[in-house]
């Protein structure tokens, strides 16, 4: 298939030569300093350019004609200049840009495959913009905590190697880099929030709501990383970042070390991005100074991330790109854990030698190769996509298994995207454009112990997935999306003997199946957009997903495949919202409902988590703010509230804390009070769950738990000594909280009732040419 779809690549390239233009510039702020990751679109020919570390952009390869470029980003207005190129000529545009509240205009492309801005998205959008990031990594560099401190719908995590009990709107996400799911939906392993080192993500996009635009996976929406492209204005440039960290309660035995390095430029046609990233973590410890446990912990590991992206513009309208990541993590631990009571105390950590293979994610490679025509034919753009993604990750060694072991999942896809988009004009009234194509995806996931014995079967999945996806603009600011995709997935599972884990005696010969599921997923959404000060959407849509299959076949108690409950979870999201935006504030909020006839929530039967395939029904309401009082102080406010709700026999009970987590509200103040130095404070707050009542015995149930409420706070600062050379300080938790996690409480389980860590620090050296 892999020749066939070169074969078409090749075809569709125009063997002509244009007259080549260059247009470039800088992008300054208010007070005349470089701007950084500033989008600039050039308007009709979908492109775009990002600034630089100095604030540089560049586009070549331009026919002449008239233009209309527009320099974009989070926190500033937009600005639109126009120019005329003769051909073979170099112009210089410069912008000068100022602070904004908004973010509308702000450039994305997860939410319908095609470059679009928020203010023409009929549903809820969070990104997180490269300053962001690095302001977030400068205080820790675990995706898991990114993520959850700056998106309301999100919930909390437990500072550990997994994201599990991290819901978006009370359900799972498709968590992609650069459009590769990194999820491993057949068998949930939750290891997918940290796939990446967040020093090549140049930014998050979160579709938050049920989506199928992508596939398998996506209940309660998308996270897609998008990596970092090349620097197009110099033939040469480079960052390097050399961290300290470690505990500010206990230091002893805490210490860690990092170093990124990073390389980008273009020479002639060719542009490129390369990267490197080591990390060495120390002992995490609590408020108290004690060791945390090991129990899928981040201390003591060991992490690699080796990054590369080549660019290719074969003439103006054709590029060939090419992407690979490579990420490594391991913990190597000297401690073990000691013996805690769910409710009483916790699992700390003590010197020992942990019996098993070393737990963390061994491997994770992503590539691409991807082809662009930006007018294959008049009016028609064309992206073609081939990608894989190998990944293998081994869990904590346990005694649930017989004999005890650790398993590991391992899940290889291989995937090709075949993207069209064109536009149509009816009349001034009435026009836009449709994209549409072909998804083709096989994956192929399994868990087994690493001594060989198989746990989960080899789960084949192939998926050949036809979609469209309709954008009209009426009278200009009216916009109506609507799309389908159908879903036709055939899914083999091989003969397979199940074995003991837990209270399961396991030893059940089952017979394997072709499974098969064919379904027609929609979605549609209204937008207007005609004021900044109500910028009103509803939307509808849908999302298909195969829920931890995997977990199901493991404890089969029937002999046939074909006789368990395997049928596709299909989520039904609606939602109303707006955004608003005033002089210097800003304003979004939505209110959503989420239902599906099939639920994930688990249960514990016989003392283990089994999925319950109960109705389930999420409402829940979000909102932010943000208001810039001065070009040097802002500050924003997050907040979410979610409920939900499953039927069991006719009566509606509430959905675990594994699935709901307690009201979040996040805040933050940034201010400059020197040109060259930057402060930051964030405040996160996470409110109480208490909804379940315990049994006779005073005992709860999986995931019902009572929660406390808790709250902390973190510190960015970063003094700039020149454009070139910057130290930054990170303080996670600076004021010492001693708390539990949401899961920690919640989930009454003693391996996970472990404490947060106690204050610590992220000294970084950063230099730039």
């Amino acid at each position: 298939m892999i020749k066939r779809v070169l074969l078409l690549s090749l075809l569709v390239l125009p063997i002509g030569v244009f007259a080549q233009s260059v247009v470039k510039g800088q992008v300054t702020n208010q007070k005349g300093t470089p701007v950084s990751n500033i989008i600039i679109t050039l308007q009709g020919k979908n492109k775009t350019s990002q600034t630089d570390l100095t604030g540089f952009y560049a586009f070549n390869g331009l026919d002449s004609g008239k233009y209309k470029l527009t320099a974009s980003g989070v926190g500033y207005q937009p600005v639109s200049k126009s120019l005329v190129l003769n051909g073979n000529e170099e112009q210089i545009v410069n912008f000068s840009i100022l602070s904004d509240a908004g973010d509308l205009n702000e450039v994305i492309v997860t939410a319908s495959r095609t470059a679009e801005t928020l203010k023409d998205v009929p549903s809820s959008v969070k990104i997180l913009n490269s300053k962001q990031i690095e302001m977030q990594r400068g205080i820790s560099t675990d995706l898991n905590q990114i993520l959850t401190y700056n998106i309301p719908a999100l919930t909390l995590g437990t500072n550990t190697v997994v994201n599990k009990g991290q819901t978006l709107r009370g359900r799972n996400a498709l968590v992609m880099i650069d459009g590769i799911p990194q999820s491993t939906p057949l068998r949930n392993g939750e290891r997918d929030f940290r796939s990446i080192d967040p020093f090549v993500i140049d930014k998050i996009e979160v579709i938050e709501g049920s989506t199928a635009i992508y596939g398998n996976g996506a209940d309660g929406g998308i996270i897609n990383y998008i990596t970092k492209k090349a620097d197009t204005s110099k033939k040469f440039s480079s960052l390097s970042e050399l961290s300290s960290t470690g505990s500010l309660v206990s230091p002893r035995h805490s210490f860690g070390t990092r170093f990124s390095q990073l390389f980008t430029g273009k020479v002639n046609k060719l542009d490129y991005v390369l990267s490197g990233t080591y990390e060495h973590t120390g002992v995490n410890k609590d408020a108290d100074g004690k060791v945390v446990s090991p129990f899928q912990s981040l201390s003591e590991t060991n992490s690699k991330n080796i990054y590369a992206k080549l660019g290719y513009n074969i003439n103006p309208k054709n590029r060939i790109e090419v992407m690979y990541n490579y990420y490594h993590t391991l913990q190597n631990s000297s401690y073990v854990d000691s013996a805690g009571i769910y409710g009483e105390r916790p699992i700390t950590g003590k010197p020992g030698t942990p019996i098993g293979d070393k737990q963390g994610t061994p491997y994770n490679h992503n590539a691409y190769i991807q082809y662009t025509n930006s007018e294959i034919f008049k009016g028609t753009s064309l992206n073609v996509n081939l990608y894989l993604q190998d990944f293998y990750s081994i869990f904590e060694y346990s005694d649930f298994y017989k004999p005890a072991g650790n398993s590991a999942i391992a899940s290889r896809k291989k995937g090709a995207r075949f993207n069209f988009n064109t536009q149509y004009h009816i009349v001034d009234q009435v026009k836009g454009d449709v994209t549409y194509g072909l998804d083709v995806l096989n994956d192929i996931t399994k868990q087994n112990l690493t001594d060989g014995r198989e746990f989960v079967p080899e789960m084949n999945m192939k998926n050949f997935a036809p979609y469209a996806q309709l954008r009209t603009f009426l009278f200009e600011n009216l916009v109506f999306k609507a799309g389908a995709r159908y879903e036709n997935i055939t899914l083999g599972v091989p003969d397979y003997t199940t074995i003991p884990f837990g209270n399961y005696k396991g030893g059940v010969a089952v017979k394997g199946a072709d499974l098969s599921y064919h379904t027609l997923v929609y979605n549609a959404g209204l937008r207007y957009s005609k004021w900044n000060l109500f910028n009103p959407f509803v939307s509808f849509s849908q999302s298909f997903s195969l829920y931890d299959l995997g977990r199901t076949l493991r404890l089969s108690a029937v002999d046939d495949v074909s006789k368990i409950e395997t049928k596709a979870i299909i989520t039904n999201n609606y939602e109303v919202g707006f955004s608003s935006s005033w002089k210097q504030l800003n304003v979004t909020a939505a209110y959503y409902v989420s239902t599906s006839a099939l639920g994930s929530s688990l249960k514990d039967v016989n003392g283990v988590a089994v999925p319950e395939r109960a109705p389930e029904r999420v409402t829940g309401f979000e909102a932010t703010a943000n208001y810039t009082f001065l070009p040097n102080l802002s500050m924003s406010v997050g907040y979410s509230h979610l409920e939900g709700t499953k039927e069991v026999n006719g009566k509606k009970l509430p959905l675990p804390t594994t699935r709901i987590g307690p009201d979040k509200f996040t805040s933050s103040v940034s201010y400059s009070p020197l040109k060259a130095w930057d402060l930051s404070v964030f405040w996160i707050y996470s409110g109480s769950r208490k909804e379940f009542l315990p049994d006779a015995k005073g005992n709860y149930a999986l995931g019902e738990g009572p929660v406390n409420s808790f709250n902390f706070f973190n510190l960015y600062t970063a003094y700039h000594f020149t454009p070139k050379a910057t130290l930054k300080l990170g303080i996670d938790n600076v004021l010492n909280a001693d708390y539990y996690p949401i899961l920690s409480q919640g989930k009454v389980r003693t391996e996970s009732y472990i404490k947060a860590n106690g204050a610590r620090y992220n000294l970084t050296m950063a230099y730039a040419f």
